[in-house]
């Protein structure tokens, strides 16, 4: 009851009834029930007058009024007023003055029924940093945990570069727990940080079986470790089998070399995939390399060799598949550009991820494959009530052969299943080869999803989907054609399971052709959404 007393005065405080009062409840029982009754004085309500800044100011009053949202409200509102509070102190805090002040000053006229307010504001003084000082890092390295700080000894304090430090650590996913909390010292004008963090477990090695609709049955084995020996740095070895394909990965990854900004890494891979009218037997290797570009931006840029073998091609086989069988050597580097703002990669409810990367294959770097390459991907989320997110994604890209004839069947694309558009098997949106019917990719192709994301069994991390997809790839030498579109409704379940992520989805063809299904599932397991 005391708990409900002072949420009723908190509302009427906050819809401008600053005289109101809140009485005792009284409680009597009548029979078999209990009767509740608060005696509530309202008193006057009183509107926002004038509101004026004084004092200290670091920036100009113009800016530190933007900053205010009680300007804009009809009637006082003391929560309101009390953010701003927050907000003003946050600022000077961002640039330094980490004590400062700001104190209220209501000025009521019962007569008009009108408060002034004034905000009177005490900067103190002005603070560094002092020392830095890490607890808790049982395995992982003082330099792994330091080179994510923005905040720095002897700089000036910042509350948004604690904020930003934080969030920089949590990103790591080496820690349960994460806290960068500011600490006094004996001269005022300096502040200690205490990083305290907790490790767990970044190690994993899983054996297991999964299922998707372009695979089949799958056998699924992975060691993989993300902060190998406390150094941050990220190892990685998997094997998938199933009954069409083999894949064999190595990846290492040092994402800051030397401490530096700089991104560097190596894959290595065997490949054998057996598709209806040929098996293609691929390995190679990549040495990637990264670094910010601008805020929040990431630049990518990669130097990839592959040779490739086409066996088992069917007599009847598509002309494009056959000429890809002289292109064996494919030498090519990737840049790219990145932003990635999402506030988890795996179900995410705010941000978005960006991506733009341009693939040149042949040239000076040699090979067989003469090929450039651009794919653009755009993805965005939002919250909405009730803990649904909506989503929203576009992807397009357009490859060009810079020989004729030099840009092999396994490069272009094709659109279809859980990756791209829901409703139609895998890989089955594409141009087909005008002689022999066989499904051939296109060298152009766009899509887009739009779907809400709900939570079902929310402990459980169980979550359904609503979605509708569109989007198309065309045939080598024609134009973009938006009339063209390949459409679908659905829906689906997602879960994060002790597997894998999990997917299932129903998708219905709007506007199915004679050799379409007019619905397809798809179900995915052990695979990343």
């Amino acid at each position: 009851l005391n708990h409900d007393t002072e949420r009723l005065g908190a509302f009427y405080h906050n819809h401008g009834f600053i005289e109101a009062k809140i009485g005792d409840p009284i409680v009597k029982q009548q029979g078999g029930r209990i009767h509740i009754t608060f005696p509530i004085h309202e008193g006057p309500r009183y509107r926002v007058g004038t509101v004026e800044i004084k004092g200290d100011l670091i920036e100009s009053k113009d800016k530190l009024m933007s900053l205010l949202k009680i300007r804009h409200e009809k009637f006082l509102n003391r929560k309101i007023l009390r953010d701003d509070i927050l907000r003003l102190t946050d600022l000077y805090a961002e640039h330094g003055y980490a004590f400062a002040e700001v104190r209220p000053h209501i000025n009521s006229a019962p007569t008009s029924k009108r408060v002034d307010i004034v905000l009177t504001v005490t900067k103190g003084a002005l603070v560094h940093f002092n020392r830095i000082e890490i607890e808790g890092n049982t395995r992982t390295r003082d330099n792994v945990i330091r080179r994510e700080l923005v905040v720095k000894e002897g700089g000036i304090f910042d509350s948004k570069a604690i904020r930003k430090s934080t969030a920089n650590l949590q990103r790591l996913d080496f820690f349960e727990d994460v806290s960068v909390t500011p600490k006094p010292t004996v001269n005022p004008d300096q502040m200690n940080v205490l990083v305290k963090v907790k490790e767990k477990s970044t190690g994993q090695f899983s054996v297991g079986a999964g299922y998707s609709s372009s695979d089949s049955l799958m056998f699924m084995s992975q060691i993989s470790e993300n902060n190998l020996m406390g150094t941050g740095n990220r190892l990685s070895l998997a094997a998938n089998l199933s009954s069409i394909s083999t894949r064999f990965n190595l990846s290492y990854t040092d994402p800051r070399v030397f401490d530096s900004e700089v991104l560097a890494g190596i894959d290595l891979y065997n490949w054998r995939r057996v598709y209806d009218d040929y098996t293609k037997d691929s390995r190679g290797g990549a040495l990637r390399f990264g670094q910010p570009f601008f805020e929040k931006w990431r630049l990518f840029y990669s130097y990839s060799y592959a040779t490739t073998t086409l066996s088992d091609i069917a007599d009847n086989a598509s002309w494009i598949i056959k000429q890809s069988e002289d292109i064996k050597v494919t030498s090519a580097i990737q840049i790219g550009l990145a932003r990635d703002t999402r506030n988890r990669y795996y179900g995410a409810s705010t941000g978005s991820k960006n991506t733009l990367s341009i693939k040149y294959a042949g040239g000076p770097f040699g090979g067989d494959a003469q090929f450039t390459k651009v794919e653009a991907t755009s993805s965005w989320y939002f919250p909405l009530p009730l803990d649904c997110v909506f989503h929203i994604k576009g992807a397009a890209g357009q490859a060009f052969a810079n020989e004729s004839n030099k840009l092999p069947v396994y490069e272009h694309f094709y659109l279809g299943g859980l990756g791209s558009i829901r409703g139609f098997k895998s890989a089955h949106i594409s141009p087909k080869d005008p002689v022999t019917g066989e499904r051939i990719g296109g060298d152009k192709m766009w899509y887009g999803n739009i779907e809400v994301i709900f939570p079902l069994v929310k402990n459980a991390g169980l979550r359904g989907v609503v979605f509708t997809d569109f989007g198309n790839v065309y045939a080598v030498g024609h134009r973009w054609d938006f009339a063209s579109v390949k459409k679908s409704v659905g829906i689906g379940f997602r879960w994060l399971s002790p597997m894998g992520p999990l997917r299932l989805a129903w998708g219905y063809n709007l506007d199915p052709t004679s050799d379409e299904d007019s619905s397809v599932w798809d179900f995915s397991i052990g695979g990343g959404f």
